[in-house]
């Protein structure tokens, strides 16, 4: 499957990875030579998919269904990747959970549930994968968010604040472990088609005049875990086709 192997011999868990942007992540990665762990919450179907697919072209994969806001699943996850394919060097926290909930009318157990996921999650895969990249000496951690999470968005005051928390824990992961070689960076993705269709879907609110495919998140995170990124840490790169700029 592999077009070049420049990630061969590296282990690569793309969290929420059944389907768009972070399928199409696990599939770029897979084309570098990378080992990779497809995951989904709760759908092992669409995992067991894109695993198919990947070992289809060539590549080694490995599905594994797992909440990333559990503590215990994420421990019994790394436990079975390290069994099956040995440490974690490249962890892309994808998986995000996107509910809508007025402040004033959102219960305790809305803005848990969602900061369990998109808050604890990173934080959880995150701690399992370091000492493995310490061991190594080499590792790259990318978190992902989205535009509306990141400049804020009506109903979503649980999924803001646990993003921009995300976004507080790549800041700080990159101060701690650049001397360790380890990379941490957040991408956040403005309007993406996730249709499927190969044509991107024509947008007149955005300057490039379409949404943006998930294949060039994928290609974001691509060249940040590559060779050829060594310079690049604690840093926000905004993926949006112009809609908003920082």
């Amino acid at each position: 499957m592999a077009d070049n192997h420049i990630l061969q011999n590296k282990i690569a868990l793309v969290t929420g990875s059944g389907r768009n942007i972070g399928r199409a992540t696990a599939l770029k990665l897979a084309s570098r030579g990378a080992s990779v762990v497809v995951n989904s919450r709760t759908n092992e179907k669409e995992a067991q998919a894109v695993r198919d697919e990947i070992i289809q072209k060539g590549g080694t994969a490995i599905s594994i269904i797992a909440d990333i806001g559990s503590e215990s699943d994420v421990h019994v996850m790394f436990e079975e990747i390290e069994k099956s394919l040995g440490s974690v060097t490249i962890l892309v926290n994808n998986a995000g959970l996107r509910e809508e909930a007025q402040t004033a009318e959102m219960t305790t157990e809305e803005w848990k549930r969602v900061l369990s996921v998109n808050l604890d999650g990173p934080f959880y895969c995150s701690r399992a994968a370091i000492p493995g990249m310490m061991d190594e000496g080499w590792g790259r951690i990318i978190n992902v968010s989205g535009l509306n999470a990141f400049k804020g968005k009506e109903g979503w005051g649980h999924v803001s604040a646990s993003k921009m928390g995300a976004l507080g824990l790549t800041r700080a992961l990159s101060a701690e472990l650049a001397s360790e070689n380890i990379l941490v960076n957040h991408i956040v993705p403005g309007p993406f088609d996730t249709s499927g269709n190969p044509i991107p879907m024509v947008s007149d609110n955005i300057p490039v005049g379409r949404l943006g495919m998930p294949e060039e998140i994928a290609s974001t995170v691509d060249f940040l875990v590559s060779p050829e990124n060594g310079f690049i840490t604690g840093q926000t790169l905004h993926v949006n086709g112009g809609i908003l700029t920082y």
